[in-house]
């Protein structure tokens, strides 16, 4: 697979990586291995990680993956831009997006597809306006730092720098 995919393999399995581990998590509180509990603020958690981890992705290679992550539960609708600014994650919309996207991965690695890679990274794993708005409002492009995500009781993130 890392010969197939060449200079895409390192996105894709760090992509992988997280989100067939929040697919896994899913599936052990499913089990009732893990406590319910732990499913908002896994994907808050999540939702408010991308947005740190975002601010390189000009910068660095492996941010692609983020971004792949973040653009494609967005389209989805498992994580939503509200009017105000604020994201939230739709809780109805994650599992799905969460699992597409895990099927959609480890199926271009199983197949060794680079086409399909290259494809998936320049679609899903690039700067986009939404992102650029969100990172803009956090003026953490100038300043990499940080967020302090601001959790309100109907479920939205607030980002604001520290």
């Amino acid at each position: 697979m890392m010969k197939e995919l060449q200079e895409l393999h390192s996105s894709l399995e760090e992509a992988k990586a997280d989100i067939v581990g929040f697919w896994a998590l899913r599936f052990l509180i499913k089990k009732e291995m893990l406590p319910i509990t732990l499913v908002k603020s896994m994907y808050v958690s999540f939702l408010a990680g991308c947005f740190r981890s975002l601010v390189t992705i000009l910068l660095d290679e492996i941010s692609k993956e983020q971004a792949l992550q973040y653009n494609w539960l967005l389209e989805k609708g498992a994580i939503v831009l509200h009017l105000d600014g604020t994201f939230s994650v739709n809780f109805l919309e994650v599992e799905e997006a969460v699992e597409s996207l895990s099927r959609e991965i480890l199926t271009i690695q199983a197949k060794g597809d680079k086409a399909a890679a290259k494809l998936l990274l320049e679609e899903y794993g690039k700067m986009t306006e939404v992102m650029r708005a969100a990172l803009d409002r956090l003026e953490i492009i100038q300043v990499p730092v940080d967020i302090a995500p601001i959790f309100g009781t109907d479920e939205k993130i607030l980002l604001q720098n520290p």
